[in-house]
C-alpha cells in the first residue's frame, strides 16, 4: 500500500511539473535581457554537444527509414530551429509516449490491479506513435504564428518605407533605412536580404522573392512583385506600397476577428456542458422516483 501511494505521489508530482512546464509564464524584460547577456555555463557545453550528436544520428536513422525532415525545412527556418534539435524532440516525445502506459501499468500492478500485457503493448505503441508526430504539429503552429508576426511587421515596414519615400528618398535607400529602423527577427531578415542584394549586385525585390519563398510568406512575395512592377513599368511606388500595407492591415483585422469568433464559440461549449450537468443533477431524483415506481 505504501509503495502504491509513493508511486501515485511521484506520478502526480511528475504530471504537475510537466503541466507547469507547458504553461507559459511571464518573464520580466530585465530578467530576459540579463539571461541573454549571461555567458553560457561551462557545464552546459557537454549537454549541448550530446544533443547535437544525438540529433545528427537521429536524423540519419530517420532518413534511412524513410522519414525525411527536409519537408519541414521552411517551418524550421521560420522558427529558427535545426533538424537535429527537432529530431531529438521527436525522439523524446516518442519515448515519453511509450513510457506513459508502462508507468501506469506499473502503478496499477503495484496497487494489485492486473493489466493485460497486450493492452499495455498496444497502448505504448499508440502513445509512442502519437508522441512522435506531436513535435511536427507544434512546429507547424509555431511557424504559422511566426509567419503571422512577419506579416504584421511587414505592414509597419511598408509604412516606414512610404514615409521615407514621401521625404524624396530613393527606393533602395528607403528600403534599407526602413529595415534599419526596426528591431526583431523580421527586420533582421529584411536587413540580411538587403545586404545580400547589395553584395551580389541584385535588385532588392529579387532577393525579397527568394526570402518569401524560403520562409513561405506570400505577403513578402507579393510585395516584391509590387516593387518590381513599380521599378520596371514606372508605376507609382508610394501608391503601390500603400495599397499593399492597407491590404495587409485588412487581412490582419480579418484574422483577428476570425480568431475572436472562434474563441467565443469555444467558450460556449463549457456553458452547454454545465447546463447539461445541471439538468442531469436536477432531474436525477425525479427519474429515479419514476423508475422505482414503475
Amino acid at each position: 500500500m505504501i509503495v502504491a501511494l509513493l508511486l501515485g505521489a511521484g506520478l502526480g508530482l511528475g504530471l504537475f511539473v510537466g503541466g507547469r512546464a507547458l504553461v507559459a509564464r511571464r518573464v520580466p524584460l530585465a530578467v530576459a535581457l540579463a539571461t541573454l547577456d549571461r555567458p553560457r555555463a561551462a557545464w552546459l557545453q557537454p549537454a549541448v554537444e550530446l544533443e547535437t550528436a544525438t540529433g545528427t544520428r537521429t536524423v540519419a536513422v530517420l532518413r534511412r527509414v524513410g522519414v525525411d525532415l527536409d519537408r519541414l525545412g521552411s517551418d524550421l527556418r521560420v522558427t529558427g530551429r535545426t533538424q537535429e534539435r527537432h529530431a531529438v524532440e521527436k525522439l523524446a516525445a516518442a519515448g515519453a509516449g511509450i513510457a506513459t502506459p508502462l508507468m501506469m501499468a506499473f502503478v496499477a500492478a503495484a496497487g494489485g490491479v492486473s493489466v493485460p500485457l497486450g493492452l499495455v503493448t498496444v497502448a505504448a505503441l499508440a502513445f509512442g506513435g502519437a508522441g512522435f508526430f506531436v513535435p511536427d504539429l507544434l512546429l507547424r503552429d509555431a511557424a504559422r504564428s511566426r509567419r503571422g508576426a512577419f506579416s504584421t511587421a511587414l505592414s509597419a515596414y511598408l509604412d516606414l518605407v512610404n514615409v521615407l519615400l514621401a521625404g524624396s528618398a530613393g527606393t533602395e535607400t528607403a528600403l534599407v533605412a526602413a529595415a534599419h529602423a526596426g528591431d526583431g527577427w523580421v527586420y533582421a531578415e529584411l536587413r540580411t536580404a538587403l545586404v545580400r542584394a547589395e553584395a551580389t549586385r541584385r535588385s532588392p525585390w529579387d532577393v525579397f522573392v527568394e526570402l518569401g519563398a524560403d520562409l513561405q510568406v506570400s505577403d513578402l512575395q507579393e510585395l516584391a512583385a509590387s516593387v518590381r512592377l513599380a521599378g520596371e513599368q514606372g508605376a507609382r511606388i508610394r501608391s503601390s506600397l500603400a495599397a499593399k500595407a492597407a491590404s495587409l492591415r485588412g487581412q490582419q483585422l480579418a484574422r483577428a476577428e476570425a480568431s475572436a469568433q472562434a474563441v467565443s464559440e469555444r467558450m460556449a461549449v463549457p456553458n452547454v456542458l454545465m447546463f447539461l450537468g445541471f439538468l442531469a443533477f436536477a432531474g436525477y431524483p425525479a427519474i429515479v422516483s419514476i423508475i422505482g415506481g414503475v
